[in-house]
């Protein structure tokens, strides 16, 4: 399994009492998924299938008193949420030699890269490459319209590479038309791709505009497309002696990603977009269709990591929300009333990133384990 599927290691067993419902589903008449019993919290007893186990109690029978079939359960494997990245590429006059050569050169490795093969990429150069009047650089519209449109990788890569210009060419940078209409792009795409996940990675590399309002409205539309539908903004920053930081972590910030990613030696800009891949990939997990004639009902889902080399399913706590995670393992629906995806707490998805050999399933029929 590559990189991609974000399965990561897990040295936590049954005994530990954090993860709740480490156990494995029992079978049931209609049911596909079987074990036989399964470990409960504190690591005692445990119901065997035919419902002869002892006193503990597991995910799927919470009383721990065993004697029966508590309900009919079928899980289906969980496939990471395709990842659409719309790159917003500063190609201003400060870019000119190193900066852009390095930025380029390290964006064409990312496109070709195994790692990155099944992401889709697009692109839109800051300021516009399209035939320009007196007044486009600062029109939102111009920047709307992508560049290069979303494909998946690698076959997209040569229509990435192929546009970018052999040197930046010398426009100021109108970063609030090239930022807002990017973003305008973005929830488009993620409104007509549900199921996908869309972000923004924008680069920067010195005065952040020269027409339109400051730095907090440009702030403020990425918090509105992180509001609106999710998509979140990432912003590289590229060495300049005039960059602002304070300016491009605001961006940065708004639109839900924390903090710049800092690539001011412009030998760092590849493993910062490493970064920018491992973090926006996360741990996000399509739900798959329920069984043939069955209803996704939300309160009937339960999330199930299996750990590499073991196959015993640990069924992680449904939290209402990231702040109901805390520190605590679990997972969240992306909305609670018409859920499309999967969303693993920070404290689990650490842990699943790191476990090449781990597997996920959605399962359905039972009432959710919650934390």
């Amino acid at each position: 399994m590559n990189s991609r599927h974000l399965f990561g290691a897990l040295a936590l067993s049954c005994a530990a009492a954090t993860w709740l419902g480490c156990a494995g589903e029992q079978s049931a008449q209609g049911g596909s998924t079987s074990s036989t019993g399964g470990s409960t919290p504190a690591g005692a007893g445990g119901a065997g299938a035919n419902g002869n186990g002892g006193t503990g109690g597991n995910s799927i029978d919470p009383t721990g008193t065993g004697g029966g079939v508590i309900c009919s359960t079928t899980d289906k494997k969980a496939e990471p949420t395709p990842l659409d990245i719309i790159f917003v590429l500063d190609w201003s006059q400060s870019m000119q030699g190193e900066s852009w050569d390095g930025t380029t050169s390290a964006l064409q490795t990312f496109f070709d890269d195994p790692q990155s093969t099944g992401i889709s990429a697009g692109l839109v150069y800051n300021p516009t490459t399209k035939p320009l009047g007196p007044d486009d650089p600062c029109d939102q519209l111009f920047y709307k319209v992508l560049d290069v449109p979303i494909a998946p990788l690698p076959d997209n890569a040569f229509a990435l590479t192929n546009s970018m210009p052999a040197e930046a060419l010398g426009y100021a940078t109108p970063l609030y038309a090239a930022l807002s209409g990017s973003l305008m792009a973005a929830t488009a795409y993620q409104d007509a791709h549900p199921t996908h996940k869309v972000i923004v990675v924008m680069t920067g590399d010195g005065d952040y505009n020269t027409c339109g309002p400051g730095i907090g409205a440009i702030a403020d539309w990425a918090k509105t497309a992180l509001d609106y539908n999710g998509v979140r903004t990432y912003v590289i920053a590229v060495e300049s002696s005039t960059i602002d930081l304070d300016n491009l972590q605001l961006i940065a910030q708004q639109g839900g990603t924390t903090a710049v990613y800092d690539a001011q030696d412009i030998s760092q800009f590849s493993s910062k977009m490493a970064e920018i891949r491992a973090a926006a990939l996360g741990c996000d997990f399509e739900i798959p269709d329920p069984p043939a004639g069955e209803a996704l009902v939300p309160d009937k889902v339960n999330f199930t990591y299996t750990p590499g080399g073991s196959d015993t399913p640990l069924t992680l706590p449904r939290a209402d929300d990231l702040a109901d995670c805390g520190n605590q393992p679990g997972w969240y629906f992306d909305n609670n009333v018409s859920p499309t995806k999967i969303l693993v707490c920070p404290a689990s998805c650490a842990t699943i990133q790191n476990d090449t050999e781990a597997e996920v399933a959605v399962a359905f029929g039972c009432a959710s384990v919650v934390n």
